[in-house]
């Protein structure tokens, strides 16, 4: 630790074990100074660390005090406002699990009243009968579909049970719950620069701070995120092993190895949002490979290769991390949607799904080489080349303001999805827009692009 993260963590400690009560004052900075040793700046650093992660207030001409309301104490490190929400639910805990033959406690009618109304060829798939699919379900998702998930994740040398899976209402969903259970208002993430702007969305509604690491072609710099770990002290850091949003770019063996030694060493969590992880082809090395879920959260999600309108996504985590996510999951949503989970369930079984997804790779694959032939017609240049996923980033010349383009673009119909917004810092990134490789290869826009950028 540095002299300002042992300050941080000793106050910490007090705090959260009572020994310094709510409205307390700490020594002043002067005064810890003298008592830890170090200078004021360390001091001052550290009590502002403190007020970000909500552990204390400043008043102007008064000094820092301990805020008045302590962040929840924790049981056997779950947060106690999370023990007594999961208490509370105990009762549609035992809906979903159906351990009782006779159920006059139940919310709901029997499935038999409901099941005429149930299209039967849902289930052709699975084991559930008709009668019991009006119920939610269990916490963890469909249990076919979870076995599915094991199996394609094992076919990839991944040692993943259907007991370390939950299944979720799509990627955002799934990012949504870990946010809301791991994280707390002050505390402070990594994410990757340019990222995934929804997530950025949630970080910022939910209070958390978050710092980019810059992402370079084969991945984050490994520099750059040595050097945010150690001034941040993150909790979490946000990445994307394959074919990243926005710039394409997909982690390299060196790279993912080092992420994870960086990540572990300063017990910071890694979380793999992964929405490519069954389309053929893309070259890359995925870090969960790698770390088989010791300190990886991964994030999927079936809403990019079938239907956005399916909702469908999961986690897959260590098998106490997805109980406690299963557990939130209860009570936020109840279950995630049983129905779209058996339709997918048929469409993988009946060998549709990997058609589908050889189709959308080959297609994938040459509108890529098409959108760079183009670019290098035209003398631009991408962040990483138009190969694999849907994504590439237009890196777009001196002097070009991403917004002001995609305003004269908007003017001629054109949709574009300016940099900016990708940017954890707008005022510091290189200007560019992501382009959709699926839909790029236009003439309007080919046209847009000469008239405007060369």
């Amino acid at each position: 630790m540095t002299k300002t993260e042992r300050i941080v963590d000793s106050l910490r400690q007090q705090i959260t074990k009572g020994v310094l009560h709510p409205g307390t004052s700490v020594p002043s900075i002067r005064r810890a100074a003298e008592i830890h040793g170090v200078s004021r700046n360390t001091v001052v650093e550290a009590y502002e660390r403190l007020v970000a992660m909500g552990y204390l207030a400043s008043r102007r001409g008064a000094g820092f005090f301990v805020v008045e309301t302590i962040r929840p104490t924790v049981q056997n490190g779950t947060p106690r406002h999370v023990v007594e929400a999961v208490d509370h639910i105990s009762l549609l805990r035992a809906q979903l699990d159906q351990n009782y033959n006779v159920r006059v406690g139940d919310g709901r009618p029997p499935g038999s009243w409901m099941a005429a109304t149930i299209p039967r060829r849902i289930f052709a798939a699975s084991a559930d009968s008709i009668a019991d699919s009006s119920g939610y379900g269990v916490p963890k998702g469909n249990s076919s579909i979870r076995e599915l998930i094991a199996a394609r994740h094992q076919s990839q040398n991944i040692d993943l049970s259907p007991e370390q899976i939950v299944t979720t209402f799509g990627g955002n969903h799934a990012l949504d719950l870990i946010v809301r259970r791991y994280l707390r208002p002050g505390d402070c993430v990594l994410v990757d620069d340019p990222g995934y702007y929804p997530l950025f969305a949630k970080l910022k509604l939910a209070q958390v701070r978050f710092v980019g690491v810059r992402r370079g072609p084969v991945g984050p710099c490994l520099e750059d995120l040595a050097k945010k770990v150690a001034l941040e002290a993150p909790k979490m850091f946000f990445t994307q092993s394959l074919a990243q949003n926005p710039t394409g770019s997909s982690v390299d063996l060196p790279t993912a190895h080092g992420i994870l030694r960086i990540t572990e060493q300063a017990g910071c969590r890694v979380v793999d949002d992964d929405p490519f992880i069954d389309l053929p082809g893309i070259q890359g090395v995925r870090l969960a490979t790698l770390d088989q879920f010791r300190n990886v959260i991964f994030v999927g999600t079936f809403s990019k290769m079938l239907s956005a309108s399916f909702r469908s996504g999961y986690i897959a985590a260590a098998p106490d991390i997805a109980a406690e996510l299963a557990e939130l999951k209860m009570i936020t949503s109840v279950n995630s949607s049983r129905f779209s989970e058996l339709m997918i369930v048929d469409i993988i079984r009946s060998r549709r799904y990997q058609k589908h997804l050889n189709r959308i790779a080959r297609l994938t694959h040459d509108a890529a080489l098409a959108l760079a032939q183009t670019l290098r017609e035209l003398d631009l240049c991408t962040h990483t080349t138009p190969a694999q996923g849907y994504y590439t980033y237009l890196m777009l010349p001196d002097g070009v303001d991403d917004l002001s383009l995609a305003h004269r673009a908007a003017a001629e119909g054109i949709f574009l999805a300016p940099g900016t917004f990708f940017s954890v810092d707008p005022a510091q990134h290189r200007h560019g827009i992501r382009i959709n490789v699926a839909r790029a290869n236009d003439p309007r826009f080919t046209r847009f692009l000469l008239n405007n950028l060369t």
